[in-house]
């Protein structure tokens, strides 16, 4: 699998030790910011971080490494909607995660074009 050993992250410095924001690859959107953190390495404090918070939040796309949250994973394939758009509508705006209560080719809120490959044309 290509990609990063871990999601985008800001540190966040903290009198009890840095925290970590993790950030979806493709949204943007933080989903994960850690308690705060100790280690004797910046690089084992990341990794600590890392592996025990932010990793659960995130799913692994097998085709091309980046690190999603559970809107741009197409489960079926276990691959981000970048490498796999699904098939029918999402339920979820990709860029801001707004719910969607019907298909559409734009999000109605931040403008988005959202990634599709089943039924109408899309473009």
């Amino acid at each position: 699998m290509k990609g990063n050993p871990t999601a985008k992250y800001k540190i966040i410095s903290d009198a009890g030790g840095n925290r970590y924001q993790f950030f979806c690859d493709l949204s943007g959107a933080i989903a994960c910011t850690t308690k705060p953190i100790r280690a004797e390495t910046p690089e084992q404090e990341l990794l600590l971080a890392w592996e025990t918070e932010g990793k659960r939040e995130f799913n692994p796309c097998r085709k091309c490494g980046k690190w999603v949250s559970d809107v741009m994973y197409n489960a079926d394939v276990h691959e981000c909607v970048e490498c796999a758009p699904w098939e029918e509508s999402p339920n979820y705006c990709p860029q801001c995660g707004k719910k969607l209560s019907e298909p559409e080719h734009f999000c109605p809120r931040c403008g988005a074009k959202l990634i599709y490959e089943g039924g109408e044309d899309n473009d």
